[in-house]
């Protein structure tokens, strides 16, 4: 074997070692024993993207979600052509669950704003690893339900505290 292959083998092994890792601390992926966690750090890919690459674009529906490894990205909305920044998003941000679990149809588009890398994982790799262990779903289903939980409280503190009408279309969202 060349030394060539070896360096490869050991970057893959230490590629996959820390997706191990970042998949360990992503609370959605929390209950989920060790061997679904491995599959997902084996099958997800890693993408690089220049500064003002898409990572996704607005009203697709990717089959993705995205953990930034390095750089920075903008979420924004199109509305009548303006462009809306939303927020940005650094390292160690991961979102976009739920377009492995469902089609789901982004309303926002993510421009990289510096070079960035991001650990991708597609719904087809994710429903492999759910057709092995099929109490996956459930564990997120109940992470998604503790985060949209905590966004109401936020939502319901900041109502309160500054009686925004505004805010009462983000009040209820918890009975799904």
């Amino acid at each position: 074997m060349s030394s060539g292959t070896n360096k490869s083998d050991s970057e893959d092994k230490s590629e996959f070692v820390s997706n191990l890792n970042i998949f360990r601390q992503i609370d959605f992926f929390s209950g989920i024993s060790i061997e679904g966690i491995k599959l997902f750090a084996f099958l997800c890919k890693r993408q690089s993207y220049k500064i003002d690459d898409y990572v996704f674009h607005q009203d697709d529906d990717d089959e993705c979600s995205y953990y930034i490894l390095s750089g920075k990205a903008k979420l924004v909305f199109v509305s009548e052509g303006k462009e809306h920044v939303i927020r940005e998003y650094e390292a160690e941000n991961y979102f976009g669950m739920l377009s492995l679990m469902t089609p789901m149809v982004k309303q926002f588009s993510l421009i990289a704003t510096q070079d960035t890398t991001c650990m991708v994982m597609a719904r087809a790799a994710f429903s492999k690893v759910v057709d092995q262990f099929p109490d996956i779903p459930l564990k997120i289903a109940r992470s998604i339900g503790q985060r949209v939980l905590h966004s109401e409280i936020k939502c319901i503190h900041a109502f309160e505290s500054t009686g925004r009408e505004d805010l009462k279309n983000l009040l209820g969202i918890s009975l799904l």
